[in-house]
């Protein structure tokens, strides 16, 4: 299918199929998340006190599985914003977010692998990696379709553009310091994705606090 939209022309999908996959691939990796919370196999009853000591010894999983989580719907959410703001898409925009998925997909092997080694600081840098690669597209994602409003509204103001500029750095720049530390040798670095919702809280404060002095 071939369209024209102002002085682009659209090529193949349609937005709302790309949005259509991108919740399906979202809500399978969010879905197979749980899959990494493992349990010992036993026969017979066991004490009490081995299941208390079964959890502990699973907690760096649970903690994990929950970091990832959040930050998966992080990344739905912002998504979902993202695109929101499209008049289309583009064969880049579709390539770029084939490759998104790809990442996506990706976090519950990395969220597995951290939760079974969170000691391993190698098990923190693919996880922090992995994460990192999925806010930089996303980030390049916004730089691509707000250059000259190249597929978002004309009407989209600077202040609008500049806030999803500074949201969309968020997620990359905490992962990108959680990959620094873990090779400097600091441990339990993924903890550092609790710093997320009060930075993302302040990129959109900051939006308001302009508007407001302007």
């Amino acid at each position: 299918m071939t369209g024209t939209a102002g002085d682009h022309q659209v090529y193949g999908l349609t937005k709302a199929r790309i949005e259509a996959l991108t919740d399906g691939i979202f809500a399978f990796a969010m879905t197979l998340l749980v899959t990494t919370l493992d349990l010992p196999t036993v026969s017979g009853a066991i004490p009490s006190m081995d299941v208390a000591r079964i959890l502990l010894e699973n907690f760096p999983g649970f903690l994990h599985y929950v970091i990832a989580f959040a930050a998966l719907a992080g990344f739905w959410v912002g998504h979902h914003m993202q695109f929101h703001a499209l008049r289309f898409v583009d064969r880049r925009m579709i390539w770029l977010n084939i490759a998104l998925l790809l990442f996506v997909a990706l976090v519950p092997f990395s969220t597995d692998l951290v939760g079974d080694y969170p000691d391993i600081a190698l098990a923190s840098i693919i996880f922090e990696a992995n994460l990192f690669v999925i806010g930089g597209i996303m980030y390049i994602q916004w730089l691509y379709a707000t250059e000259g409003r190249r597929l978002v509204v004309p009407e989209m103001s600077d202040a609008d553009i500049s806030t999803g500029v500074r949201r969309n750095l968020v997620l990359p720049g905490v992962s990108l310091t959680g990959i620094v530390l873990s090779l400097l040798g600091v441990g339990g670095t993924t903890l550092i994705y609790v710093t997320v919702p009060p930075l993302l809280h302040a990129a959109g404060k900051w939006k308001v606090q302009n508007r407001k002095s302007g």
